[in-house]
């Protein structure tokens, strides 16, 4: 059975996107890529304390540990945080460095805000609940990036039992899907490296 971590981070948290996720989402079936087993889904929220500073949300445990996050886009505003050394957008960037493998989707309240993997909250608009509203509009987001997930573990799996990439190299992933810092010391060729082996791998699972 998979196990996947969902976290959402915000400074205000909706209490409607939370009880949707926590109590609906999460309760929802959904089988893995390969239709060999269910999917546990583990709910958590994060509140972000601005004075604070990003940097705590780094250090986080929730969020390190996470495999998907959900994130309010006000967050990536262009502001400089009280006493943190990152801009919100900087963070944004940061959080993709840090955590490769974690899917991130933007939550907004800016219906002029659009894009992949970007989610409007409920503004209860057209005569729709909230269930209704977040399994029309999220759901499939989610899903997809939970498969995207157990997809690149799997794949990460096979390059371990494969003796064509260097171990240290193998070791460095595995260790960055389950929130371990190594995968910060890579350099931009070890990047390049593992990016040219999942493309080769998958095309090679393709025939």
């Amino acid at each position: 059975m998979a196990e996947i971590k969902i976290v959402y981070i915000d400074d205000k948290p909706d209490e409607i996107l939370t009880a949707y996720l926590d109590e609906v989402y999460c309760n929802a079936k959904l089988d893995s890529p390969s239709g060999a087993e269910h999917v546990t889904k583990i709910y958590k929220e994060v509140k972000f304390i601005g004075n604070l500073g990003y940097e705590c949300l780094l250090q986080d445990t929730d969020v390190r540990s996470a495999n998907v996050i959900l994130i309010d886009n006000h967050l990536f505003e262009e502001q400089t945080a009280g006493s943190g050394k990152f801009s919100g957008k900087q963070f944004k960037v940061i959080l993709r460095k840090l955590f490769p493998f974690v899917e991130v989707i933007i939550i907004t309240q800016d219906q002029h805000l659009n894009g992949d993997n970007i989610i409007h909250k409920f503004a209860g608009r057209n005569g729709e609940d909230t269930d209704e509203y977040y399994k029309n509009n999220l759901d499939s987001i989610l899903d997809g990036a939970i498969r995207e997930v157990i997809e690149f573990e799997a794949l990460a799996e096979d390059l371990k039992k494969s003796k064509d990439v260097e171990k240290a190299l193998v070791d460095k992933i595995l260790q960055s899907l389950q929130g371990n810092d190594s995968y910060d010391e890579m350099t931009k060729e070890d990047i390049d490296q593992l990016i040219l082996s999942f493309k080769e791998l998958k095309e090679s699972c393709a025939y």
